[in-house]
């Protein structure tokens, strides 16, 4: 009998519980006390916007229960794909769902937050940015230098390392490539020999089609083959070292955040990491479907040598400790920071993770 009443003691907590957590995440017909518009740096029909973007609003508007409204534009609407913080500063946008490594050049450590050539896989991002300390010194970074506050908005899988018109394998075969690409793989290819530029997206493709570059990066399978690019360019090349994970955030101006109740805050916070987990399981799923249609096609898929992948992971790490190194100098502790961090999270994993299938 007490064994009886635990049990249906227990039912009736996990019912109640259930609606709880039903009323809290189910949205209401109730007009919305913050209508935020958000800018982006990518087109609404693009796979980054369908997989992240939207999800990270439906989240939102989930969880808030109505309380928040995002309306979200394509890339070119409010800003251009390199202003989104820009924008937020000056008031033209509430939310900039953001690529940090359009701001390599202005701080570098913005390479690491994105996914450093070389480094961290997605899982291993993972780890590193929810229990390894790389989001509360995302946070610190950008409340310090941008008084903007961020919610990690996004985590993805290894990208295409190039659609391009001439088959690379090696070192050798990127001298002189005029090749499309942003954030610090811009330095390491000009280190490589080859001819960087940075586009953004509704740029892409007509250089690549008129010759203005030979080949690009971008993104994932899923979202390469919706622009198009294996129509224009014959070559495939695998693995994605340039960018073996990436990620996103999403940014307030920092006053408004600290203006909203910690309940809200927590709930934009969850938010962008329901939105994290479901865009990196939707982007991998597209991409099986979207590689296997790839192979199928008319592209020859081209490996890298195993010595450019090495080359690449020495030469990145090499390229952080020097921008480390040079913005200490100039007063700015973060690349030290974070990169301290980074790396020593990447040797913890690649030293005792190595029980892991497939991550060497």
């Amino acid at each position: 009998m007490n064994q009886h009443r635990k049990t249906r003691g227990l039912l009736t907590a996990l019912v109640v519980g259930t609606i709880a957590l039903s009323a809290w995440v189910t949205p209401v017909h109730a007009e919305a006390k913050y209508k935020w518009k958000l800018t982006t740096f990518v087109t609404e029909n693009s796979g980054t916007y369908r997989d992240f973007v939207s999800v990270f609003i439906d989240y939102v508007h989930q969880l808030t229960n109505g309380e928040v409204e995002i309306k979200g534009y394509g890339v070119g609407v409010l800003a251009n794909a390199f202003e989104g913080p820009k924008a937020v500063q000056d008031g033209i946008a509430d939310i900039a769902f953001f690529y940090p490594a359009f701001l390599v050049n202005t701080d570098p450590v913005n390479a690491l937050f994105t996914g450093m050539p070389g480094g961290l896989s997605a899982e291993a991002m993972f780890h590193w940015i929810y229990e390894g300390g790389g989001e509360q010194l995302w946070v610190e970074q950008r409340h310090a230098t941008m008084n903007l506050h961020p919610v990690i908005s996004g985590i993805g899988p290894t990208e295409i390392f190039l659609n391009s018109n001439k088959a690379v394998r090696t070192e050798e075969d990127l001298k002189g490539l005029k090749v499309r690409t942003a954030g610090a793989w811009a330095d390491l290819l000009t280190e490589l020999g080859a001819s960087p530029t940075v586009l953004q997206i509704t740029e892409i493709y007509p250089s690549l089609e008129r010759g203005i570059i030979d080949a690009t990066e971008f993104a994932t399978p899923s979202t390469n083959i919706k622009l198009g690019y294996q129509n224009i360019a014959k070559y495939i090349i695998i693995p994605g070292i340039h960018s073996p994970s990436f990620a996103y955030e999403a940014l307030w101006k920092k006053d408004v955040w600290d203006g909203l109740s910690d309940d809200l805050k927590a709930k934009l916070t969850m938010a962008g990491r329901m939105a994290t987990l479901t865009g990196f399981l939707k982007t991998g799923m597209a991409d099986l479907d979207a590689m296997a249609e790839l192979q199928k096609g008319n592209n020859e898929f081209v490996t890298l040598s195993p010595e450019l992948i090495a080359k690449v992971r020495v030469i990145s790490r090499k390229w952080s400790e020097t921008k480390a190194a040079e913005q200490t100098k100039k007063g700015n502790p973060w690349m030290e920071k974070v990169s301290t961090s980074y790396y020593g999270f990447l040797d913890k994993w690649v030293k005792y993770g190595d029980y892991r299938l497939g991550d060497k």
